[in-house]
């Protein structure tokens, strides 16, 4: 009996062992998981609730800064609208000179059309009076070389017709030769000097210009921004592996959750701010209107207005849209090709040769 006791405890010792070793049932397990993919759920629904808090606090300051950019863009429009304004009214007030310059010339073209009555009648004078006919045909020809002189005048400060003016000074010049007098020597030496500086004017490709800007100004519209602000600041997290389970999921579903509330990113090139739709719209017209003064400058000769207002659609056509764009890139090469036209800075001074004329014309008379 006292050996068989032995042999059943040590049966019992491992009954109790075997019990002890055993896995936890299966449902243990799936409470553990579930209990861990509450947990990174609770913790990135916090993270995600004072990001919202972070952000809404923002808004505020966001919205006033765009507010201030916007007024500063209205005044900015106003201002050019303005400006738009004046050099229309210039260009009234130069078409109204114009047209009483053509209303002048068509007189002064009536009298020309008088001419040859007046020469017949010159030359029954002539054959009347022997010995007369010089005098009179030198009278004659340095009346139609001060009338030539006047047109040239008139043409260049009123309408700025550089080839006008030269062609009328080339007629006064041929007309004081055929009168061959030494007296006009030193007029016809100013008549010289005077078309030697109309020839050295630019002739611009006003129409080619003007159609140029025209076209830049309708492609605005199509030009890609550089940076625009988007409908939403937050990526859509990704959705984790339906392969995986338990455990795994919640730490993928977590990893996609933080991923998409915090990126980061290294940028070398200068911050641009975003524009809206709004600011893009102010943008465009603004550039618009700088287009406008561009035309209105070249069509009156304002050379300093045409190169400030074309700088100023460049820089901005360079800062705020998309560099890498093919119509942002042929946009800008126009700009810039239009920037380097020659333009006639100041026209010169014609009158000198007709003053001079007039006071020999007065000496001989009062000889």
């Amino acid at each position: 009996m006292n050996q068989y006791t032995p042999a059943t405890d040590t049966s019992a010792a491992a009954v109790r062992t075997d019990h002890s070793a055993a896995p936890p049932p299966p449902g243990s397990r799936h409470f553990q998981a579930i209990s861990v993919a509450l947990l990174a759920l609770g913790i990135a629904v916090a993270v995600a609730v004072y990001v919202w808090i972070g952000q809404r606090s923002g808004v505020g300051p966001q919205l006033a800064e765009l507010q201030k950019e916007a007024s500063v863009r209205t005044s900015e429009l106003a201002a050019l609208k303005a400006r738009v304004d004046e050099f229309s009214a210039g260009r009234r007030r130069q078409d109204e000179d114009v047209d009483r310059l053509a209303e002048r010339i068509s007189q002064e073209t009536e009298a020309l059309g008088t001419l040859p009555a007046r020469i017949d009648t010159l030359q029954e004078a002539v054959d009347r009076f022997a010995g007369a006919g010089d005098k009179v045909r030198a009278a004659w020809l340095m009346a139609e070389a001060e009338h030539y002189m006047r047109i040239a005048n008139a043409q260049l400060g009123l309408a700025g017709e550089v080839d006008v003016a030269q062609t009328s000074l080339g007629l006064a010049d041929d007309t004081l030769r055929e009168l061959n007098d030494p007296r006009m020597t030193p007029v016809r030496k100013l008549l010289a000097k005077e078309l030697n500086e109309l020839r050295a004017v630019p002739r611009p490709d006003t129409e080619g210009i003007v159609l140029t800007l025209g076209g830049i100004a309708d492609g605005l519209e199509d030009l890609p921004l550089k940076n625009s602000m988007p409908d939403t600041f937050r990526e859509t997290p990704a959705e984790p592996d339906g392969e995986l389970t338990g455990f795994s999921r919640a730490i993928a579903t977590l990893r996609a959750a933080l991923a998409s509330l915090v990126s980061i990113r290294r940028a070398d090139d200068p911050i641009s701010p975003l524009l809206s739709d709004a600011q893009k719209t102010v943008l465009i017209r603004s550039l618009d209107l700088e287009l406008q003064l561009a035309r209105l400058a070249i069509m009156r000769g304002d050379a300093g207005m045409f190169r400030r207002s074309i700088s100023a659609a460049t820089e901005r056509v360079a800062d705020q849209f998309d560099p890498m764009s093919g119509e942002v890139q042929s946009a800008l090469a126009s700009l810039r090709e239009l920037s380097a036209v020659r333009l006639p800075e100041e026209l010169p001074d014609i009158s000198a040769s007709l003053t001079m004329l007039l006071s020999l014309t007065n000496t001989g008379k009062n000889e």
